[in-house]
Formats: C-alpha cells, sequence, structure tokens
C-alpha cells in the first residue's frame, strides 16, 4: 500500500517448480490486466509534473503485478 521508499525484490524460493506454475496461472488469469492498467496509469500520469513520482511507482509495481510469486517489496 505505500511503495515510495521500498524496491521490489526477488525471494531466495523465487526458483521453485510451485512458484513458477502459480506464475503462470496468475499472467493468464488476471496478471496481465493488472500489469497493463499499471502501465496505462503511468502513462496518463507522467502528463503533469505531480504525477511524474506516481508514473514512476507504477512503472516499479508493473513487473510485482505480473510476476507476484517469489517477489516482495521490501
Amino acid at each position: 500500500l505505500l511503495p515510495f521508499g521500498r524496491e521490489v525484490v526477488t525471494l531466495d524460493n523465487a526458483d521453485d517448480t510451485l512458484t513458477l506454475v502459480f506464475n503462470i496461472l496468475w499472467i493468464l488469469l488476471c496478471g496481465w490486466e493488472i500489469f497493463l492498467t499499471h502501465l496505462i496509469l503511468a502513462l496518463v500520469m507522467a502528463i503533469t509534473i505531480i504525477g511524474i513520482p506516481f508514473a514512476a511507482q507504477h512503472i516499479k509495481l508493473a513487473p510485482l503485478a505480473l510476476l507476484p510469486f517469489g517477489r516482495d517489496l521490501r
């Protein structure tokens, strides 16, 4: 909920088979929609000077929305 000052890190168990299966299911079911939403919102927010930091956060959260299993915000 608070992405400012945090970064997306890959966890130690990111190479598990179960993580791969869950990521594939996530992409097929709803992950690509959330990913595209983050990209579109980043483009819209980058139009104004005030929205540029929020656009940067959307760009940072887009990969996490696409492949959430095996990653975390720290």
